[in-house]
């Protein structure tokens, strides 16, 4: 039989989107009864391992790179804002090739969600990412071009990659906090999600899934996301070497 939560190592991951993600699952759990899914154990456990790995990064948003950070995507946020406003007033351009345009470009962007501002950090670089290769794709940039969008496109590339690299650099300097406690407790909250997350499987297997499954969809939908950035990071690290 399957497992419902078939990966649960993150070890790969950067710091702070390890940490992103350990602080969702924790937030999944609050909502949870635990004592009726027979998770108190589990859960306590990895609750104060997550807590003392939280203590031990304390150090890191004091370097003052978490405010470069936040006025960053700030400024990619305010971009994205404007372009689709712009977008979407093209949509209702009184002529209609240039309304048509408009269109099948917004069909792209929605493709995404037009929230994208508001999407965890992580997400929202990923997302903004792709949308720029799409919009500078053959199949779109015509339309780009022709409705004078390629100033906003480049702005919003440029302004995701700074964050990137903002985000990076926090992520290194982090790095420094990393060795001695900060790396043993970080390794302390992976045994404490791996132990959670079979305890899951287990009692899903024992008990039967229906219980089980809403929370294992979202803790598999966390995981494959953090999956996914790594990978990404990792090829676009391979093609710029």
């Amino acid at each position: 039989m399957k497992e419902l939560i078939p990966k649960s190592n993150l070890q790969r991951a950067y710091l702070m989107d390890f940490t992103e993600v350990m602080s969702i699952v924790a937030s999944f759990l609050q909502k949870e009864d635990l004592e009726a899914l027979k998770l108190t154990k589990a859960a306590k456990q990895f609750n104060e391992q997550f807590s003392e790995l939280e203590k031990g990064l304390v150090q890191t948003r004091k370097t003052g790179v978490t405010q470069s950070i936040v006025e960053s995507d700030h400024v990619r946020d305010n971009l994205f804002v404007g372009f689709y406003s712009v977008l979407k007033g093209m949509t209702h351009h009184p002529d209609k090739s240039v309304a048509q345009k408009a269109e099948a470009v917004m069909i792209v962007v929605q493709k995404y969600d037009k929230n994208i501002a508001y999407l965890p950090q992580r997400d929202e670089t990923a997302v903004l990412s792709n949308l720029v290769d799409d919009l500078k794709s053959d199949e779109y940039k015509e339309q780009v071009n022709t409705l004078h969008l390629t100033p906003w496109v480049v702005a919003i590339e440029e302004a995701n990659n700074e964050f990137e690299k903002l985000y990076t650099e926090r992520t290194e300097k982090g790095a420094e906090f990393v060795v001695g406690l900060a790396k043993e407790q970080r390794e302390k909250v992976q045994d404490a999600f791996t132990y959670l997350c079979q305890t899951i499987n287990a009692y899903a297997l024992i008990e039967g899934e229906d219980n089980y499954k809403a929370l294992a969809n979202k803790i598999n939908e966390e995981v494959s996301n953090v999956k996914q950035l790594v990978k990404t990071r990792k090829t676009k690290k391979e093609n710029n070497d």
